[in-house]
């Protein structure tokens, strides 16, 4: 079986969530890790068994033995290295949300655009069993013409900390910390229906 190797730009709290749910995966080989903070990059390496480890992940990119990178930077970071692993002919799979503006998001999708790679967001429900279910009964048309939609969300592991809490880092805070993910859900399961009017 042919291994994809892939870097990881980010060894923070979610780093540690990815990896750990590719431990059982024989498909994939993570070959190295970048993270401004070289001691935890170590930590990450030692941790997980990753043989190389980088403090600019320009240098990780730069390894041919890398074809996909895995983006785990905290929220308004995700831009530039995306933009930077897609130009250096890699595939990126980039955590939610996918940017702190539209801004960011626009140079990200034009970036894979123009190089012809593949830009994933990390929508975890889109695999989800629930996710998956809905799905697959509305698409039976059982339900008819669905028009409306109303989501919750709430946060069950205590009050966050850390890069979510400050303005610099968290992008736009809850809504795209949790709200993502219930945006993600609703517009999913309707087939992405372009909106006419939008309120909040």
């Amino acid at each position: 079986m042919r291994k994809v190797r892939i870097g990881f730009i980010g060894a923070g709290g979610i780093a540690q969530a990815h990896l750990r749910a590719l431990q059982n995966q024989e498909s994939i080989e993570v070959v190295a890790v970048a993270d401004i903070d070289r001691e935890r990059a170590e930590q990450t390496a030692q941790r997980w068994g990753i043989p190389h480890v980088h403090e600019d992940y320009h240098e990780m990119l730069a390894r041919e033995d890398i074809e996909a990178v895995n983006v785990c930077t905290f929220n308004q970071a995700h831009r530039q290295p995306t933009v930077d692993a897609l130009y250096a002919g890699k595939h990126v799979l980039v955590e939610k949300p996918m940017a702190a503006t539209l801004e960011d998001a626009t140079a990200m999708t034009r970036a894979a655009r123009e190089t012809g790679k593949i830009l994933m967001v990390a929508m975890k429900n889109l695999f989800a069993p629930h996710i998956v279910a809905a799905k697959s009964i509305v698409d039976t048309g059982k339900l008819g013409d669905i028009y409306y939609a109303e989501t919750v969300a709430s946060r069950r592991k205590g009050n966050p900390g850390r890069t979510f809490i400050k303005k610099e880092t968290a992008g736009i805070g809850a809504t795209a910390d949790i709200g993502v993910y219930c945006l993600f859900d609703a517009l999913y399961l309707m087939g992405w229906p372009k909106p006419i009017t939008v309120s909040g």
